[in-house]
């Protein structure tokens, strides 16, 4: 984080708070109005960005370039290449094997968010990788854009020589990278009902206006035309699959043309269904079990204990955690506030528990629980940073508060891109848990 900048900034709000106030007026109005929304709803923010320094900017984003790549290589060589043996061990759905046993058109990732959280030092630990369907490219361009159009943030990029990184170009891109094409003519695919549906129009907007022909569909509204993939009357060349593989199943018997168009290979999917192998997040468990040293480098063992917690499946064995062979489920349930619990295969931060912040009763319950029912993770719990952000009430009253903050870099095919940063009061950091979301500028 750059401490100088978010000082410079919160001194500005305490100089004049009747304007700050003006201007988290017109924030909320210009989320509204520019479609940055999330249910229906404004999306949470705070009146401040979030600033980071560029030697902790790149750290964060070269992270996320070493990890990516190298977690979708030990997906494809682990247990020797046996796909069966890596779906037992991640305890993947039976509903998901069938799709995950094919093989797609394409890499099995292209882009991807990675969940980051950063130290006073500058230091960086990441605890998720979203490769299934990663949402937020489109509204962190579009707040990216109407942040910096606050008086406050102007004022900011002149004193602090802020840097704006977008990502949008990138991905567009890597769209016409995975096609083979200049213009290819891109279906933006989801549920027609999701709460994120914004983001994906703000992309769509963003693809037209570079000339790229781009439609908003979902998978229920595509059918096949001899060996083309059609949506909205339209051939396809790629899709971007913005539907996660759980929700998609559960319509597959009305989205017959989009399951055969990937089985058949009859466009490029952006991601393909494999990328899940690389993201569920028991693969963490894979990644950092000294049973699987031998998958990656001594180099790449050193970015992996430096950047990734310890992170095991929730299960009744001895292992070696941080150079210490512990009997692991009297282990968890020993050390509460050093670990948290979560399901393999949840997204949205649904059922995640953190010792830390439940009594020794409540956590023994679920470590017990998670040890006796398949799909579940421990994970070493990482010190969650706090920051203070300006936070006013509706009658203009100006406070500050420590909130809880984690910086997530995007990656697009090794792409120099942005992030974005979610900010909340609660452990569990994220939107669909009750959190806001702000843009990250490099200072």
């Amino acid at each position: 984080m750059s401490r100088e900048a978010t000082r410079h900034f919160n001194d500005a709000v305490r100089r004049d708070p009747k304007a700050a106030f003006d201007q988290w007026r017109r924030l909320q109005d210009a989320f509204h109005d520019r479609s940055i929304t999330f249910n229906g709803r404004p999306m949470p923010t705070f009146l401040r960005p979030q600033f980071v320094d560029a030697a902790t900017f790149t750290a964060l984003t070269r992270g996320a370039n070493i990890l990516v790549p190298l977690a979708e290589r030990v997906a494809r060589h682990a247990f020797g290449g046996d796909l069966e043996a890596l779906l037992e061990f991640l305890q993947a759905p039976e509903s998901h094997r069938r799709m995950l046993r094919l093989l797609p058109k394409g890499p099995d990732v292209a882009l991807s968010r990675v969940d980051g959280f950063l130290d006073a030092q500058g230091g960086v630990r990441f605890i998720e990788i979203n490769s299934d369907a990663p949402a937020g490219f489109g509204y962190a361009e579009r707040m990216t854009q109407v942040f910096s159009e606050l008086p406050l943030v102007r004022a900011m990029r002149r004193s602090d020589h802020m840097e704006v990184v977008g990502s949008v170009d990138a991905l567009l891109d890597e769209l016409r990278r995975q096609a083979g094409l200049e213009r290819p003519r891109v279906a933006i695919v989801d549920l027609r009902t999701v709460k994120t549906r914004p983001d994906q129009e703000i992309l769509r907007d963003e693809f037209a206006a570079r000339g790229v022909d781009t439609l908003l569909c979902d998978p229920r509204d595509m059918t096949i035309i001899g060996d083309r993939l059609v949506a909205h009357d339209a051939p396809v060349d790629v899709v971007y699959r913005r539907t996660v593989i759980a929700e998609v199943l559960e319509i597959e018997a009305e989205a017959p043309a989009f399951f055969e168009a990937y089985s058949r290979r009859l466009a490029v999917f952006v991601n393909s269904f494999r990328c899940y192998l690389s993201e569920d997040k028991a693969f963490f468990a894979l990644l950092t079990d000294e049973r699987f040293a031998g998958l990656v480098s001594p180099e790449e063992r050193a970015f992996i204990d430096a950047h990734i917690p310890s992170t095991r499946r929730m299960e009744s064995r001895k292992t070696s955690l941080r150079g210490e062979v512990v009997d692991l489920v009297p282990h968890v349930e020993a050390l509460r506030e050093a670990f948290v619990l979560k399901p393999s295969h949840g997204y949205g931060g649904a059922s995640v528990l953190v010792g830390a912040t439940v009594d020794k009763a409540t956590w023994t319950a679920a470590v017990q629980r998670a040890a006796s029912e398949p799909g579940w993770i421990v994970q070493e719990r990482v010190e969650i940073p706090e920051e203070e952000f300006p936070v006013f009430d509706d009658a203009g009253d100006l406070r500050f508060e420590s909130l809880k903050v984690n910086t997530n870099p995007f990656y697009v095919g090794g792409a120099a891109v942005g992030a974005v940063t979610r900010v909340s009061r609660d452990a569990v950091i994220n939107v669909s848990a009750g959190g806001g979301s702000v843009p990250t500028f490099v200072a």
